[in-house]
């Protein structure tokens, strides 16, 4: 008690000190916590699962020759089955089918709107719940056993069926296919890679699709396999994989020079570290999520260099209360266990601060982070972590001081010898100096991460985006004339208004990645030669609605809707064909089988459609009216967008009254392409700036302590005529050499690093500049001018007799 009683007394003592030194452990404490808090969220994905050590996806990577074609998530159907039915290391599989951007119709719905859009469904067998462990509230783990089943989240339960059973009612999908549902399950978490409210039996997929079962060239699906406990997946792989391609396509391969490599990929870095075509999701950064880890980690290592420094710092002031104790009898294990003590009860106090301060900030933390339903402040997983790592640290950091303090020897103390000790400065100037050094990283980090990401949202991606409204077209079921010639009525009531400028219907939009396929390979050439591009199926407003840019040939016009063998390639696709120059490949042919030839008239510019961070693929551009699947209009920048909305809810009700609306901006989507990125920028901007702060507010505290220690020779200074200049320039000789140290090695690590490590992850990226490297030495510099004059000038001001009294 009289420990703690003289605690609060040293902290009432030294107000400033003091304040600077909760200031910085709570602002450490709780950044911490809250990038911690996402950093575990991210890292989290896919964790849940009770197995997930043992489960992985099956993917590949293809190569003609030495030249990358794709890196997909995708793999064939019979991979899987294969790898069960030969290999005893492989436990369980499933197969996922997409079933994107569908309508569902509720059978005797008593609701106004009978249909819904789900942009992401799925076809799945009953393994995947057993694999996944996918809680079912209603139904069993055989419930997608039979064809034309599926099951469904409770929250789809309620949305669709509001307090009623589900189990047993049917629904359409699409006007046209009729399912049973035979199950209900809890709603999946967020942070998974598979999301998704609707399952639907992968046996019905499979019913009209038998060809499937023994193809080794149609990959538009996902496999997942489950391992042995204890199997090495990347042995396996090297294992099991070219067997696999030998035993059924090796010789398919051959003629083509063409190779797969294949890989297992852990469903817990599926999130984080897997970007390739086809995610089920978008993917997360990985490296800018390990950064935020260094983050967190620096944070509380600065928090603590700061106690560290400003306890030992004050070691000249409390050499007198250790002296006397040690006369008094102390021994150094008492002394020990004191300091440690007050280390504790200091840190628990500031624990507490930030406890509440995290608190009050959740609602901001969660809109920042995009965060919704996971609770940091709920997950004893979490607090459990940060506990042992918080109990750690205040340990480990109260060590050196108590050491320090209880070396003191009291009859260098007694005698008034101690003043003149070096003891600790060395180390106080190396930690200054790290601080000094971080903040500059830090700091330049931010720079070029704001840099990037405004150069990604800048970038000319190969066409216009802006104003543009998508709307979801509707499921009939009805001949596909009559179904184009609502479309076409629809199309000329929406462009009745004047503030929509454009109208185009195509199968695809940006933002997301193609879900169609196009193969073809040049006439007179070996159809073994096919090669497999994307396709979009367009009309002939696309190209003038987006304003891509046409390279060579023509656009699509009325007259080419007839034949439909009309064709426009972009220049990936042309590079994968076999031409270099757009020019020479206008009015060539291509094939898509012995007697199917189509025309390529035009040549366009690459345009990266799917995301600005990917590249641009190999598309083909069709007239096909089957898989259209989008209205899209174009609006006046300066229209009320509401307005709009009314325009198209009102045309669209009329024309179609038994579909459901379902519509959003463009802009918003695209933007979502880069949402872990300007999250990342957001985030790593305010922590630099945290860092910085806290690293500014132990110099504060170092510069108090410094003056308090030279109030004489300050003093002394004055009196013999010293000015504020003088004054100056004394404290910042204390300071300038670990800045210069600072710098030196802060320029070329940050340069490296987040070249390294940020930069060359993306496809398009920026180069650091020598302004990003220098402007941030020249901020710092003037901060830590500002902050020494400010304290310069108060010690300055204090009167010469108050310094004799003191001294």
């Amino acid at each position: 008690m009289n420990d703690l009683k003289l605690l609060f007394r040293n902290m009432r003592q030294r107000k400033a000190v003091s304040i600077i030194n909760i200031a910085g452990l709570v602002l450490g404490i709780t950044s911490t916590i809250l990038i911690m808090g996402y950093v575990f969220y991210e890292k989290s994905y896919d964790a849940y699962h009770d197995d997930a050590d043992d489960i992985y996806r099956i993917q590949y990577d293809r190569y003609r020759g030495e030249t990358l074609l794709w890196k997909t998530a995708n793999s064939f159907y019979p991979s899987a089955p294969y790898l069960k039915e030969n290999f005893p290391e492989v436990e369980n599989y499933f197969n996922l089918v997409r079933n994107h951007n569908i309508e569902i119709f509720i059978e005797n719905a008593k609701e106004a709107k009978k249909s819904f859009f789900e942009e992401k469904t799925y076809f799945a067998p009953s393994s995947m719940i057993d694999i996944l462990h996918i809680p079912m509230v209603s139904g069993n783990n055989n419930s997608l056993d039979e064809p034309n089943t599926m099951i469904i989240s409770e929250e789809i339960a309620r949305k669709y069926f509001k307090d009623t059973d589900p189990l047993g009612r049917k629904i359409k999908v699409n006007n046209n296919e009729e399912y049973i549902i035979t199950g209900v399950y809890k709603k999946l978490p967020h942070n998974t890679h598979i999301k998704s409210d609707l399952f639907f039996s992968l046996s019905t997929y499979i019913s009209r699709n038998k060809w499937l079962e023994t193809n080794w060239g149609w990959d538009l699906l996902h496999s997942y396999v489950k391992l042995k406990p204890g199997t090495d997946h990347l042995a396996f792989g090297k294992r099991a994989f070219p067997q696999m391609v030998e035993d059924n396509y090796a010789h398919k391969q051959a003629v083509n020079s063409e190779r797969d490599d294949y890989y297992l990929q852990p469903i817990k870095d599926i999130h984080l570290f897997s970007a390739v075509e086809y995610e089920t999701e978008p993917p997360g950064n990985g490296a800018g999520v390990n950064i935020l880890l260094g983050f967190a980690i620096f944070f509380m290592v600065i928090a603590w260099i700061n106690y560290i420094n400003l306890v030992t710092a004050r070691s000249i002031e409390r050499a007198k209360e250790v002296g006397i104790k040690k006369v008094c009898g102390c021994n150094k294990a008492i002394l020990i266990r004191q300091f440690i003590g007050e280390a504790f009860v200091f840190n628990l106090f500031c624990i507490i601060i930030s406890l509440i301060l995290i608190w009050v900030l959740m609602p901001v933390y969660r809109y920042m982070t995009g965060i919704e339903d996971f609770s940091i402040v709920l997950n004893a997983k979490f607090w459990i972590i940060m506990l042992v790592i918080m109990l750690a640290g205040i340990f480990l950091s109260s060590l050196y001081p108590a050491f320090a303090l209880s070396s003191f020897k009291e009859i260098d103390v007694l005698k008034g010898n101690f003043k003149n000790s070096r003891q600790g400065v060395s180390l106080r100037k190396a930690l200054v100096t790290f601080q000094i050094f971080l903040s500059l990283v830090l700091l330049i980090g931010t720079a070029v991460v704001y840099k990037q990401v405004k150069y990604l949202t800048s970038k000319d991606i190969g066409y216009k985006y802006q104003s543009v409204l998508v709307v979801k077209a509707p499921r009939t079921n009805e001949e596909s004339s009559v179904y184009m010639n609502r479309l076409e009525v629809l199309k000329e009531r929406f462009l009745s208004n004047t503030d929509i400028t454009g109208f185009t219907v195509t199968s695809d939009i940006p933002g997301k990645e193609i879900e169609n396929f196009f193969g073809c390979y040049k006439k007179g050439d070996d159809p073994g030669s096919s090669n497999g591009y994307y396709r979009t199926d367009v009309d002939p407003e696309y190209i003038s609605f987006f304003k891509a840019k046409l390279l060579a040939g023509r656009d699509f016009t009325e007259l080419d809707k007839q034949s439909g063998k009309k064709l426009i390639f972009n220049i990936k696709a042309l590079q994968r064909l076999g031409y270099n120059d757009p020019d020479e490949a206008i009015g060539k042919f291509v094939m898509t089988g012995p007697d199917n030839e189509y025309e390529i008239i035009g040549v366009m510019d690459d345009m990266n459609y799917f995301s600005v961070k990917a590249e641009p693929m190999p598309t083909v551009f069709t007239l096909r009216n089957d898989k259209k699947r989008y209205l899209l209009l174009k609006y006046d920048s300066s229209t009320n967008l509401h307005d709009v909305i009314s325009t198209v809810e009102s045309g669209f009700n009329t024309i179609f009254p038994n579909n459901a609306l379902d519509y959003h901006v463009l802009e918003d989507r695209v933007a979502n392409t880069i949402k872990t990125d300007t999250t990342f920028a957001l985030i790593f901007g305010i922590a630099s700036f945290l860092a910085i702060v806290i690293s500014i507010i132990g110099i504060m505290g170092l510069i108090i302590i410094t003056i308090n220690q030279n109030l004489k020779a300050l003093g002394i200074r004055k009196v013999l005529g010293a000015s504020l200049i003088t004054t100056y320039i004394f404290l910042w000789r204390l300071f300038y050499k670990q800045f210069i140290v600072a710098s030196v090695i802060a320029l070329p690590v940050a340069y490296y690093a987040f070249t390294k490590w940020v930069l060359e992850k993306y496809v398009y990226h920026i180069s650091i500049s020598l302004s990003q490297l220098i402007l941030p030495v020249f901020i710092i510099l003037l901060i830590l001018m500002l902050v020494i004059y400010i304290f310069a000038k108060r010690a300055f001001a204090i009167k010469v007799i108050r310094i004799l009294k003191m001294e």
